[in-house]
């Protein structure tokens, strides 16, 4: 499968992708981070605190990594390449983090002196550092956006985009990132497990695991 297959074959992935992506980067022109997730803030509910506690661990790599092992049962090398994308993305955003932002403050820092007027999430512990990139986002847009091609249904493909971005905002919406950390994360995800899958699929099928025949 080359790049323009896998766009083409993807649109109901692709196409509200990239105009998320469109939009949002024309609204981070025009507004400041901490605005925007001060506008995000503003909206809550007790509904909305619980579901965004427990949604957040989509791009958790517990959860990736227990898909990636049970789908090696269903297809060997399916379930090797959502490993090796939730690897290879990770250590991209965590060199990214440490070495290229390491004292990117996270919402809970930059906004130190108000937090007392901010709405936090009972039970979610806030980090104050290395904000950028998401690694959370980077894991759930690189989880889904290969489930998002091996899926056949239109539907299916768009309700993987939007598991995505749900990860993507809960990260707002629990005070641990901005938006443009979210952004990024989600396109060093994609980008990294797109180019896996097109670039290695073919030698993945190759390595051979008898126990899982």
């Amino acid at each position: 499968m080359n790049f323009l297959k896998l766009l083409r074959t993807n649109w109901p992935f692709v196409l509200p992708y990239g105009a998320l992506l469109f939009g949002l980067g024309v609204y981070q022109i025009l507004y400041r981070q901490g605005i925007i997730l001060l506008e995000i803030n503003r909206y809550y509910s007790f509904q909305a605190d619980v579901f965004f506690k427990y949604f957040t661990h989509l791009g958790d790599g517990a959860f990736c990594i227990s898909v990636g092992i049970l789908l090696m049962f269903w297809s060997r090398a399916k379930g090797i390449l959502i490993l090796i994308s939730y690897a290879v993305s990770g250590i991209l955003a965590q060199l990214i983090k440490n070495f290229g932002f390491p004292r990117e403050p996270r919402p809970a820092e930059y906004f130190s002196r108000m937090m007392n007027l901010l709405h936090t999430v009972s039970g979610v512990e806030l980090s104050h550092w290395n904000s950028f990139p998401s690694g959370h986002t980077t894991s759930a847009f690189a989880f889904f956006a290969l489930i998002a091609v091996w899926v056949k249904h239109p539907m299916l493909k768009f309700l993987c985009l939007l598991c995505a971005v749900t990860v993507a905002f809960s990260r707002m919406y629990l005070l641990q990132h901005f938006l443009v950390d979210v952004y990024v994360g989600s396109l060093l995800g994609t980008i990294t497990a797109w180019v896996l899958l097109i670039n290695y699929m073919p030698a993945i099928e190759k390595i051979k695991m008898p126990l899982l025949k």
